[in-house]
């Protein structure tokens, strides 16, 4: 009777210390993407004169596309949209301070400045094309993003914006956007 009842008192511990063990909370939580809020920039106002355009009509293919060196990856920007943006004095302190600084122009773009642009969708291997736009310079830009989950963080969102500046004469051009292109205000 002694036996049985000291072998049930240390059963009942094992199991206890046993449980205690597996029940250990760790460390990592799962909580969702922090944003740090960003500096806001009054936005300049759009005059399309300052729009240089050059005498004739081009074409700009390309393709959009990130590689993930980590997992030995390539993230293809399928129907996404890429935009040809002028270079203007609007679209200049676009590409300074949120492409590169990572603030945000207050004001929403103005109608006429919305028309400027020229946008298309990616196919689903990340290429665009640009048929027929007016030579000159541009700013060549799109977002693209993934999420990858992590094993002790949860889900992680990679990637952002993407832009550079472009000189488009009467040939037509191959131009990609890649991690090369990221905006470092707006990359993850």
């Amino acid at each position: 009777m002694f036996f049985s009842h000291r072998f049930r008192f240390v059963s009942i511990v094992g199991i206890t210390l046993f449980l205690a063990a597996c029940s250990t909370v760790t460390q990592h939580r799962y909580r969702s993407i922090d944003h740090v809020k960003r500096p806001h920039v009054e936005r300049v106002n759009f005059d399309p004169s300052d729009i240089k355009k050059g005498t004739g009509t081009t074409q700009l293919v390309g393709r959009a596309y990130l590689q993930d060196s980590r997992q030995f990856k390539e993230y293809s920007g399928a129907m996404i949209d890429v935009v040809l943006n002028p270079v203007s004095k609007a679209s200049e302190q676009w590409f300074k301070e949120v492409c590169q600084r990572g603030r945000v122009l207050s004001e929403p773009a103005s109608a006429l400045y919305k028309q400027a642009l020229y946008q298309v969708k990616t196919n689903t291997f990340g290429q665009f094309a640009f048929p027929n736009v007016p030579q000159g310079e541009y700013f060549l830009s799109t977002r693209l993003y993934w999420v990858d989950t992590a094993p002790r963080s949860g889900p992680v969102e990679y990637g952002g914006l993407l832009a550079k500046r472009v000189k488009l004469t009467s040939a037509a051009q191959a131009i990609d956007l890649n991690q090369q292109d990221r905006c470092a205000g707006y990359f993850h």
